[in-house]
């Protein structure tokens, strides 16, 4: 069945029993594409347009961010227990501990940030950030008071890459900021 608005057709409806109303009418005949370059995503929420690393929104990147660091820390956790499984826990020194309570600290935050970026809950995204933010300030002075030559330059690309990621997931923390806040109602739904 299609029915006739003047001298433009407006699209059948799927049900015959569907009567189409002004509104529909309205919406048919008048729809919204999205604009070139940009993704339906963004078109239906525009508060995550494509931003991180060109390619996606900055809750998307802080997704992948958030992922990478906990396959990269619990990696990590499992070489530290598995050394300390092999060796005893007597023949290991204080800073094999450190690093073990470290790694533990950050798969928590990284924990809490991956719930805050998946259910949109800015609170959750400050612990990680500064966490992270102490993180790189003593890779860097280590790089500083430790570095020789080209070893060292190439070791700052680390605390680089960890700057942009904490940028990434503060942006989004940013956008999540400025949205209006939930009410009761909304929030159960």
């Amino acid at each position: 069945m299609t029915l006739c608005a003047g001298s433009s057709s407006v699209a059948p409806f799927e049900n015959s029993m569907d009567y189409p109303t002004k509104e529909k009418l309205q919406l048919v005949e008048h729809s919204v594409t999205p604009a070139p370059g940009s993704s339906e995503a963004s078109a239906e929420k525009p508060e995550e347009a494509n931003s991180c690393c060109f390619c996606c929104s900055y809750r998307t990147g802080s997704i992948s961010i958030a992922i990478f660091h906990l396959v990269m820390y619990l990696s990590y956790l499992g070489l530290l227990i598995s050394v300390l499984c092999s060796r005893g826990a007597r023949d290991v020194g204080a800073m094999f501990f450190v690093a073990l309570s470290v790694m533990t600290i950050s798969i928590v935050f990284i924990s809490l940030m991956l719930h805050g970026v998946v259910k949109r809950r800015h609170q959750y995204l400050l612990a990680w950030a500064v966490w992270e933010g102490f993180i790189i300030g003593f890779e860097t002075v280590c790089l500083v008071i430790f570095s020789i030559g080209g070893i060292g330059l190439v070791g700052f690309i680390v605390p680089v890459f960890r700057g942009c990621c904490v940028f990434v997931v503060l942006q989004y923390r940013g956008q999540l900021m400025a949205q209006p806040p939930k009410s009761e109602g909304n929030a159960q739904a």
